[in-house]
């Protein structure tokens, strides 16, 4: 343990005279906030209520639950809000810091980090072509202590880019444009997540992937993605899945 301690600081000081540059200096930056985080996640991976404590504190609070997801809620669900939320003016609003756990959890599962739900992720320190830093993303599934999703990015995609300058150079018409973005299959295009700003974002299936519900931002926006989004990723992930199971 000692060994590969003093072995880190040795690298790390290596590392941090390496950054000479203005861009390396902000990737190091990055890079020692991204390792405090990772340090305090992993302090608190075993902590059960460390989750649960963020949830309530920062959660709940935050989100208002309307009338329309409070009908749509099972039984359990729907007493659990009214023991635990003050209606008011068509809306659910959180008020009470003594909530179970258990509660907590069902609320977790069903409401908070529901399928289709948008909510901000670490995805860590990102080398090279790999994904990280924090994003939104859209869930896919709730495995309880774990979550699937795929990141969703506000950066356009080479590939669209690209779509877009032949077309302005007139090597494609607009129905080749259209075409060809159509089939790129493992990159969606989302015009809106409800209760996030309003802009134009993309998601690339190919990122999808199972993440610790401790890389959660629990004080971020949570937003939704309309069915027909949802229906377009499920979509494409089944062409992507086929054709890699026909290659």
């Amino acid at each position: 343990m000692k060994k590969a301690y003093l072995e880190c600081l040795k690298k790390l000081r290596t590392f941090r005279k390496s950054l000479v540059e203005d861009i390396d200096k902000k990737r190091g930056k990055l890079y020692f906030t991204w390792l405090i985080d990772k340090t305090e996640k992993v302090m608190n991976e075993k902590d059960e209520n460390y989750i649960y404590k963020n949830v309530i504190t920062y959660t709940l609070p935050k989100y208002v639950i309307t009338q329309y997801t409070f009908n749509k809620s099972n039984k359990t669900i729907k007493d659990i809000i009214k023991q635990n939320y003050n209606f008011k003016e068509n809306k659910y609003i959180f008020n009470n810091t003594k909530i179970s756990a258990d509660d907590v959890k069902k609320l977790m599962k069903y409401v908070l980090f529901k399928r289709g739900n948008v909510i901000w992720i670490d995805f860590g320190f990102n080398i090279g072509n790999e994904f990280g830093g924090m994003h939104p993303a859209v869930i896919l599934k709730n495995f309880d202590n774990d979550l699937f999703v795929v990141p969703i990015s506000s950066k356009k995609p080479p590939e669209y880019v690209k779509l877009e300058q032949d077309l302005r150079a007139k090597k494609i018409n607009e129905e080749d444009y259209q075409k060809r973005k159509r089939a790129i299959t493992e990159i969606i295009e989302l015009s809106k997540i409800n209760g996030f700003r309003n802009m134009l974002r993309w998601t690339r299936i190919t990122r999808m992937k199972k993440i610790s519900i401790l890389r959660v931002n629990f004080s971020g926006t949570i937003g939704t993605l309309d069915g027909s989004d949802m229906n377009a990723i499920s979509e494409k992930i089944s062409i992507e899945l086929g054709n890699k199971n026909t290659k």
